[in-house]
């Protein structure tokens, strides 16, 4: 009977091993070609002027920028600190495991039964069985009570080796594993965490360098502005002297050259604040932010690509598959998953079985050897609570919080995958506006030169002139702002994928 029990036990105790839950594969990083599609072309180099090699500050590049926002923004590096605060959860979570030492003592000093007692433990769980490992000693000398034999040992006490296995609750999952597994899933949890602060921290930092990258360019629009109506003062204050036109010609180009050295006064303003916004994201190599001095301004925009060129096919498959709000939602069901197997399990009766072996060694310390060399025991423990009114409550408040997730990772589906549309037509949209603002600049350019033609042939006016100019400033602002709006709709669109800039992430595990 004895050997069929420890039988039992032991298939039993090999049955009941538990493995964690699958882990959820993390999503492999886009490929290489998604990701060159979906960068800007490099910075047009600024042209030397003059016939002598002049050494000019490299301009500000806009890799440059988001590997310092990588490397060094504030919110970003906080985020990494999701990863420490997983680690430190896990390390919790294995507490439930730790062994266990234990020990007590007693003296009897005076008294008819005079002895000593002591007991010393140690008590391990099992994540692989649920089971607990235990093994002591214990040593029990003097006179003993026949009530209290039991405590006597042998002159050199009793070692002991046992185990306890859950049956039936406890089986296949506990508290204590669901704690363990939970929390290597908070692990690979911090991820979509940290990838959601990196491409919100990306995307923002590139639509306010495309930004200063505009600024600059309309500066260059307000100083050729004025560039040419002062160079025109010195022509009109001839043709009054020479008595060709008028002499308030003199005082309207006066006035015009005041008005332009105003509009230069806000382009720069605009500029200033344009860097001093980039510097937020552009950081020493301390961390401190740093103001971009205008000759780091690159000489143009990047060239812009077709959207066929840009635009990626499946792409909302992709961004499904990417997005971290999505990845976010299914390790939050991994876990409450794992509430409720444990829910269920803890609706099954509590049936634990043991055995335990213990060996006196030592001289003989009663008149009767009855302390025999070896003992092996077995027990079992049986509980169960009629009404089991925790589990089953648990059970239905888990299964209606998952339906409700399942609700909210479709909403966020749904959301994500008419962002990636919005995103794409933008695009779209914005690379058609482009092409008709580049061909509005070339006619206002067009009709300034034939404008100015006509002045030097007496057949215009200063007036038409000042006209013709404004419309050009005019056609070249919208056009800085066409290439702004295409180059914050490729930052969009990139970013509704779930695909940041730099694919390299210090401090990843």
């Amino acid at each position: 009977m004895k050997l069929l029990f420890c039988t039992v036990l032991l298939v039993s105790m090999a049955a009941c091993q538990s493995a964690p839950p699958q882990r959820r594969a993390l999503p492999l990083p886009p490929a290489s070609d998604i990701v060159a599609r979906l960068k800007p072309e490099p910075l047009p180099t600024v042209p030397v002027l003059g016939a002598v090699p002049v050494s000019l500050p490299q301009s500000l590049e806009l890799d440059t920028l988001l590997r310092s926002v990588e490397t060094h923004f504030p919110l970003v590096l906080a985020a990494l600190e999701e990863y420490e605060i997983a680690r430190g959860r896990m390390q919790q979570a294995q507490g439930g495991f730790d062994t266990r030492l234990g020990s007590q003592g007693k003296l009897g000093l005076e008294g008819y039964y005079e002895n000593e007692r002591g007991d010393f433990s140690v008590d391990q769980p099992i994540e692989s069985f649920g089971a607990t490992l235990s093994g002591g000693y214990r040593i029990g000398t003097g006179k003993f009570g026949a009530y209290d034999d039991d405590a006597r040992t042998d002159e050199g006490g009793e070692f002991r080796l046992g185990v306890l296995v859950p049956m039936l609750q406890g089986f296949s999952i506990d508290p204590r594993r669901v704690a363990l597994w939970q929390a290597r899933i908070g692990e690979e949890q911090a991820e979509p965490i940290v990838t959601r602060k990196r491409l919100e921290a990306t995307r923002k930092a590139a639509e306010t360098y495309w930004k200063w990258v505009g600024s600059g360019r309309k500066l260059a629009i307000a100083r050729r502005q004025l560039d040419l109506a002062l160079g025109r003062q010195e022509q009109v204050r001839i043709l009054v002297d020479e008595g060709q036109i008028a002499a308030i010609n003199l005082v309207d180009n006066q006035r015009l050259i005041v008005e332009r050295q105003a509009a230069l006064v806000r382009a720069e303003r605009g500029l200033q604040e344009s860097a001093i916004l980039l510097s937020l994201y552009w950081r020493g190599i301390a961390g401190e932010p740093q103001v971009p001095a205008d000759a780091l301004l690159p000489s143009a925009f990047p060239e812009p690509r077709a959207p066929e060129d840009t635009l990626i096919k499946g792409d909302i498959a992709l961004a499904l598959e990417q997005r971290p709000e999505l990845r976010a939602i299914d390790f939050e069901r991994s876990q409450m998953e794992l509430e409720l197997a444990l829910s269920e399990n803890q609706m099954l009766p509590a049936f634990d079985l043991g055995m335990y072996a213990s060996q006196d060694v030592g001289a003989q310390s009663g008149v009767v050897d009855d302390r025999g060399p070896f003992e092996l025991q077995a027990l079992f423990k049986f509980s169960l609570p009629l009404q089991r009114s925790r589990a089953r409550g648990k059970i239905l408040e888990l299964e209606a919080k998952l339906a409700k997730l399942a609700r909210e990772k479709s909403w966020v589906g749904d959301v994500v995958a008419s962002e990636v549309r919005d995103a794409s037509s933008a695009l779209e949209q914005s690379y058609r506006r482009l092409a008709l603002a580049r061909e509005n600049v070339m006619l206002a350019l067009r009709l300034e030169d034939a404008e100015r033609v006509a002045l030097d042939e007496g057949q215009s006016d200063l007036f038409r002139l000042n006209l013709r100019e404004q419309q050009t400033a005019s056609a070249q602002a919208s056009e800085v702002d066409s290439q702004g709006e295409y180059f914050k709709a490729l930052t969009d669109y990139r970013a509704v994928l779930g695909i940041a800039y730099d694919e390299v992430l210090p401090s990843t595990p």
